[in-house]
């Protein structure tokens, strides 16, 4: 939720335009002013969340870091409140599959061809096959 776009101010306003634009959004959704309206209701405590992150001066400037990080997505208050942190995972699959390939020396999924290696041969072993240990073990060969 952008508590910005949920008390209609921009990022640059300043602590009185918060103030007022809370008390205008408040008024306006205030159960007592709209009886058995559930969606007002709502909206009202989406106004009152919106405002004591912003209305605060630490929890605005930690929510506003945290907007950044998150790229403006979903925000909660109480991750303010309890002062975790929101870790955004940054993972390349394609560094993974090739850090992969480097330490195992094989390739777990491509084409029949990428899978033989640079040189074509397709000689190349699963390191983590332990078939032979296996039937050597049970005597089986």
């Amino acid at each position: 939720m952008d508590y910005y776009k949920v008390l209609g101010v921009t990022e640059q306003a300043d602590d009185e335009q918060i103030k007022q634009a809370y008390r205008k959004q408040a008024k306006k959704y205030h159960p007592d002013l709209n009886p058995g309206n559930e969606e007002a209701e709502e909206k009202f405590k989406n106004v009152v969340e919106a405002y004591e992150v912003l209305g605060d001066a630490a929890k605005r400037k930690e929510y506003d870091a945290k907007r950044k990080t998150t790229g403006g997505r979903s925000y909660n208050a109480s991750n303010v409140e309890k002062n975790e942190t929101i870790v955004k995972p940054d993972i390349n699959i394609a560094n993974f599959t090739k850090d992969m390939e480097k330490y195992f020396g094989f390739s777990f999924s491509g084409t029949q061809k990428e899978r033989q290696g640079k040189n074509g041969s397709g000689n190349r072993k699963n390191p983590l096959d332990v078939t032979e240990m296996f039937e050597a073990f049970m005597k089986i060969k």
